[in-house]
């Protein structure tokens, strides 16, 4: 079940389900409330509120029509190129575990992370020959201002690193693959035995609360009346992919705790 990531135009937020390569390319017109969907209870195979009722989405007044226009735009441009692997182990911290033999893992950081956290000044990942603790920092991010641990769910031995993506993130401050594995571990623990980690029709419910996150810092910054929350258009008419622009230091630093604290 893995998924291409590709849809029609970066304005289109795409189901949860396209992401994951379940269904081919899908549009969400729901700003991902995916508890109003038909479509994403049928397929998770779940019972709807009221069995047999439509699922309604909520009426908004016209401003919140209005910001929930901007929102789904700035998540869209998040989200852009990235993709869910349902044969993959999500978990807290933004990682992902991808298994190609016993003992032998892919570590990577999620795709709207990355996405988040960019422009990254500095990728220091884990030497090859470092062993570590489960949940021990072993590698950083780095942004102009702060530096976000990275830390693996799992503890082993790095045996490889993907150098070509550590220098294209510090020649460019992005990702062009942003689900490409970061550096691989030789590790004697079986993910699937791993508290909170998420596989399957979870990694959907995980990463949907992760964006749920994501819009609600970014209504209420957009929300909030003579607040200076950054630009949204850059020059040229190219959307800002800033974050910390659009929502401000203060809040943006407090969106990198919940994201990583979930």
């Amino acid at each position: 079940m893995n998924g291409s990531g590709n849809w029609k135009s970066s304005e289109e937020l795409p189901c949860v389900w396209s992401l994951a390569g379940v269904l081919g390319m899908h549009p969400c017109d729901r700003g991902y409330d995916c508890d109003s969907c038909e479509l994403f209870h049928a397929l998770s195979g779940r019972c709807t509120p009221g069995e047999g009722s439509r699922v309604r989405a909520p009426i908004l007044s016209q401003r919140e029509r209005e910001i929930e226009a901007d929102v789904g735009r700035i998540v869209s441009a998040v989200m852009n190129g990235c993709r869910l692997d349902l044969n993959r182990w999500y978990g807290r911290d933004g990682i992902w575990l991808s298994s190609d033999g016993p003992g032998d893992l892919e570590v990577g950081l999620v795709g709207c992370v990355w996405r988040v956290l960019q422009p990254v000044r500095e990728v220091v990942p884990p030497r090859s020959g470092l062993s570590f603790e489960r949940g021990e920092t072993c590698g950083w991010l780095v942004r102009s201002d702060r530096a976000i641990p990275i830390r693996v769910p799992v503890r082993g031995t790095v045996t490889e690193v993907n150098d070509e993506m550590v220098s294209n993130v510090r020649r460019s401050g992005k990702v062009d693959g942003p689900d490409s594995w970061l550096f691989r571990v030789d590790s004697s623990m079986d993910p699937s035995e791993v508290s909170r980690l998420f596989r399957g029709e979870d990694t959907l419910v995980w990463h949907l609360r992760k964006l749920r996150i994501l819009k609600g810092y970014l209504r209420e910054a957009l929300d909030t009346a003579g607040a200076e929350v950054g630009v949204v258009m850059a020059d040229g008419g190219n959307r800002e992919s800033n974050l910390e622009l659009i929502l401000g230091a203060d809040r943006f630093g407090a969106l990198i705790e919940a994201l990583f604290r979930d």
